[in-house]
């Protein structure tokens, strides 16, 4: 934990994995936490004090560890993940995406075994706060409890949502609802605006999520620039025509429970 004036808007902290900037977090869990609900300026700060130091992941390497006993919950900083089930045959199952300024297992504060692994997509970076940490801001402050379990509530409700995606939606349906509830959390944590965001992925790689072909993803992509919904160079998404990309998917944003416009 940092020590020093508390007021102080800049914190450095080193670890092994290297040194990086406490307001970054902080900035962060500001922005999260406050979009939906009310959280004191000095518990923002007490709670971003509270993380270890930064870690590094690699992709394709597993943030969380399926079946293993958490002590600590994890905060995504950069970076995509992916949740995921791991089943007897070697197969596995991705069930919801991890984006910045999510916690990857909050849960674990209360069921300490973990259901599912977290896997980076990307390089990611990532700060973990100690489950007896946590436990005394939580005991400390209603409003955060509130804040933190609406963050849950909604962690629910996307993976309803993905289920419901992979299991009822075509394979253009899919692509399009993933390109809206992306656009719509990024947007949330100040990584997206005018319906434009940073994609770091590949179309395979967003195939494997999406449980399609890299084939079928580059045809469907092909679909949704020919028709005016997507501009797509690089890492960089435009969606050019929200109201057509949305009606295209069923997608409303109302299950994330953004802020009033």
């Amino acid at each position: 934990m940092s020590g020093g004036d508390g007021n102080a808007r800049s914190v450095e902290r080193e670890g092994e994995e290297g040194m990086w900037s406490g307001d970054e977090l902080h900035d962060l869990i500001t922005i999260k936490l406050t979009r939906r609900r009310s959280v004191s300026p000095a518990t923002l700060r007490k709670l971003s004090e509270a993380f270890n130091p930064l870690a590094l992941i690699p992709a394709r390497d597993d943030l969380i560890v399926q079946g293993v006993k958490a002590s600590s919950c994890l905060l995504l900083l950069n970076g995509f993940a992916a949740r995921y089930r791991l089943l007897r045959n070697g197969r596995r199952q991705f069930t919801e995406i991890c984006l910045p300024g999510d916690f990857v297992n909050l849960g674990s504060l209360l069921k300490k075994r973990q259901p599912q692994g977290v896997v980076a997509l990307t390089d990611c970076r990532a700060a973990s706060i100690p489950h007896a940490r946590l436990d005394r801001l939580i005991d400390a402050d209603g409003d955060l409890v509130r804040s933190l379990w609406l963050d849950t509530l909604v962690d629910g409700a996307v993976s309803r949502e993905w289920i419901l995606a992979l299991g009822a939606q075509s394979a253009k349906e899919r692509l399009a609802w993933f390109l809206c509830e992306l656009y719509c959390r990024l947007e949330l944590v100040g990584r997206a605006k005018d319906c434009c965001f940073q994609l770091p992925m590949t179309q395979a790689e967003i195939a494997d999520i999406l449980g399609l072909s890299t084939v079928h993803v580059n045809r469907v992509v092909a679909e949704l620039r020919r028709e005016g919904l997507v501009e797509w160079k690089g890492a960089l998404v435009h969606l050019k025509d929200w109201g057509g990309l949305a009606a295209l998917a069923e997608f409303d944003k109302a299950y994330l429970e953004s802020p009033p416009e």
